[in-house]
């Protein structure tokens, strides 16, 4: 098959400053790899499922995608033909927004229930801290904040995750003390 033109119908893009490629996921399951001369490679997930999300694991050769039907997928991009090594599929939540920091053996995945679960990279699998949804917001509060929208790591303590939900409730996350650092309220 010939591939001509950009992807049809993106909904994921990703780059690796350090390899210099770039990774665009498509409605239909599909991932194209983009790069220097000679660089352009299409891969497929066989459940065609939409790719939400894609992170790079940056100048290591490996790709994390994370699909509609709630898969998360690790692909490894330093062979000739890019393979899935690992997948991990979410039974009871639905998968909003990953985050890879830079570096860090940890994968943070946020869900539409609003909770933040935590993915071994090595591994490939779940680790038993959760951050839950209840815990983040005040006590007093009783409504739900609603789906995590975002999620990126501090520059300056990576002990420390900011935790965005749909609300407009933003919070910063203390991974080792297991508790809010502090909460902001939007109303939009």
């Amino acid at each position: 098959t010939v591939r001509h033109g950009f992807t049809y119908q993106p909904t994921a893009l990703a780059f690796d400053p350090v390899q210099k490629i770039l990774a665009i996921g498509s409605r239909s399951g599909g991932v194209r790899l983009l790069g220097g001369p000679g660089v352009d490679c299409h891969c497929q997930h066989e459940s065609g499922a939409a790719v939400l999300q894609l992170q790079f694991l940056i100048n290591e050769g490996a790709l994390v995608t994370a699909c509609a039907d709630d898969t998360l997928h690790l692909w490894n991009l330093r062979q000739r033909r890019p393979a899935i090594l690992h997948s991990l599929k979410f039974n009871r939540e639905r998968i909003t927004f990953c985050h890879l920091p830079f570096q860090s053996k940890w994968l943070y995945v946020g869900t539409e229930r609003g909770n933040t679960h935590i993915v071994n990279i090595e591994s490939f699998i779940l680790s038993g801290y959760v951050i839950m949804w209840n815990k983040a917001i005040e006590l007093s509060t009783k409504t739900h904040p609603g789906p995590v929208v975002h999620l990126s790591d501090s520059p300056k303590d990576e002990g420390k995750l900011l935790i965005g939900f749909e609300s407009g409730t933003i919070v910063m996350w203390d991974l080792r003390a297991k508790r809010a650092d502090f909460r902001i309220y939007y109303d939009e």
